[in-house]
């Protein structure tokens, strides 16, 4: 009977060890509490071993003067947020029929021409990378690793040297309907980074805000053209509710919405 007892302890002893071993991984202050078994400098490696293979598999813009707006644009909304330590990449993938934006995990941005063709000031194009950024700042993606591996295959599958296991995994994570996509919760939380970066950068919130009002009016006339974006995000309509209220609170008045610069750039996007 006592041998039981002192096995049933162990084993108790040994669960609430790997709990509090997940608990106290790497975090950041806006997402502390979430379970994550990477640390910074594997989330940095992981996510230059994704954007290798992404960069492979997709064309990406060639319009110098549009790849310098857009990493301008995300490295003045990066240096803004809550995490400005980890290097920040911003890139365009050339496909004008696909309105959408995605993060890696560690900081690289990527943004399609059909979304940014869409867009009409600096302000709306600041609320997409915003909310990219937000991804990045609450770690969403090793957040969402650590639930899909766990300690099962974790950090040895993710960070092995077998480059065909990161084609795969590029595959399944980030495709349409990928394993990777995000929580209502987690996008929602984005939306709100994303508000708050926007306007610390100096933008006006509406243009994040006025964004989702276009993909709305999208939706609703070509809903084809955003299969990919509404696989993903929650509603439209809940996240414009919730945008709307992040604003009121944020009491700006004022800020930058950037039409005419953005409209040059615009004409130069293929």
């Amino acid at each position: 009977m006592i041998v039981k007892v002192r096995g049933i302890i162990s084993y108790i002893t040994l669960i609430v060890f790997l709990i509090l071993l997940i608990l106290s991984c790497a975090t950041t202050g806006v997402n502390k509490y979430q379970p994550n078994i990477f640390s910074t400098k594997q989330e940095l490696e992981l996510g230059a071993r994704f954007a290798k293979e992404i960069e492979v598999q997709s064309r990406l813009c060639a319009v110098q003067a549009v790849n310098r707006f857009i990493e301008e644009l995300g490295q003045r909304l990066a240096n803004v947020s809550d995490r400005p330590d980890i290097p920040y990449h911003f890139k365009i993938i050339d496909e004008p029929d696909q309105i959408n934006a995605f993060a890696l995990p560690g900081g690289y941005v990527y943004v399609y021409t059909g979304l940014l063709k869409q867009a009409d000031s600096e302000a709306e194009v600041a609320g997409v990378l915003a909310h990219e950024i937000g991804h990045v700042v609450a770690r969403h993606a090793t957040e969402r690793l650590t639930l899909l591996y766990g300690y099962r295959l974790g950090v040895s599958l993710l960070l092995g040297d077998d480059p065909s296991e990161i084609k795969k995994l590029v595959a399944n994570l980030f495709g349409t309907g990928g394993l990777l996509a995000y929580s209502r919760q987690n996008e929602y939380e984005a939306d709100k980074l994303g508000v708050k970066y926007v306007v610390r950068a100096g933008y006006d919130p509406k243009g994040m805000l006025q964004f989702f009002q276009k993909l709305k009016i999208l939706q609703q006339h070509e809903p084809s053209k955003l299969e990919q974006l509404l696989s993903t995000h929650p509603p439209i309509s809940e996240r414009i509710k919730r945008v709307k209220e992040l604003i009121q609170q944020s009491r700006t008045t004022n800020g930058k919405m950037g039409r005419v610069k953005y409209q040059m750039i615009k004409s130069l996007i293929p």
